[in-house]
This record gives structure tokens, C-alpha cells and sequence, in this order.
């Protein structure tokens, strides 16, 4: 058995993968968070308060789905599913690279371990 070596670099290994399980878990959650929200909370204001202000907000596109009326009230749930896909590729991604730099990490680590056992062994063999 080969000793282990670079400790320093397994802990950041180690701490690579558990940050990028812990995002995709928050991606997952934040995309759910988001639709729920949009669904509810607007269809509620635009169907029980018409006139509130943010019933009718200007700074936001016009596929986000914002109506005065119950004829609108499904429509945000649109806009959340967009943000929410959006939310998990790009959070999705970065948790996966997050989680992939760990493995890499990893593997060269195994690499060094089973190059220097060869080595090893063809320095006995001779």
C-alpha cells in the first residue's frame, strides 16, 4: 500500500465536492422557491387586489406575465418556469463544476498514487 500524500490537497478536494452537492441541492430549491412564489404571490395580488402597485410593475418583460385580472393569473407561472430553468442551468452548471474540480482533484491524486507504486515496484524488480 502506498502512503498518502498532499492531505492539503484532499481536504480541498473533499471540500469541492460537499460545496457542489450543497449548490445543487440550493439551485434545486431556489428554482422551486422562485415558481412557487410567482404562482402564488402574483396570481394572488392580481386576483384579490387589481390595483396595487405591484399588480401592474413597468420594469419587468412582458413574458413575465403581469396582469390586472383573473384572465392573467396563470400567466406568471410562465415567467417563473423561465427564471427557474434559468436558475437551474446556470446554477446546475456551476454546481457541477464545482463538484467535477473535486473529482479532478481526485483523480490526478490517484494518478500520483499509482505512478509511484509502479515505480516503486519496478525499482524492486531490478
Amino acid at each position: 500500500m502506498v502512503e498518502k500524500r498532499y492531505r492539503a490537497l484532499r481536504v480541498i478536494a473533499t471540500i469541492c465536492r460537499v460545496a457542489g452537492a450543497i449548490m445543487g441541492v440550493l439551485v434545486v430549491l431556489a428554482a422551486l422557491g422562485i415558481c412557487l412564489n410567482l404562482v402564488f404571490g402574483v396570481s394572488a395580488i392580481t386576483l384579490f387586489e387589481p390595483e396595487h402597485p405591484f399588480s401592474r410593475p413597468r420594469f419587468l418583460p412582458w413574458w413575465w406575465g403581469w396582469g390586472t385580472g383573473p384572465g392573467f393569473a396563470v400567466i406568471p407561472g410562465v415567467g417563473g418556469l423561465i427564471l427557474a430553468g434559468l436558475i437551474i442551468l446556470g446554477g446546475g452548471l456551476q454546481a457541477l463544476l464545482w463538484y467535477g474540480f473535486g473529482e479532478l482533484i481526485y483523480l490526478l491524486l490517484a494518478l500520483e498514487e499509482n505512478t509511484r507504486a509502479a515505480a516503486t515496484a519496478l525499482q524492486r524488480h531490478n
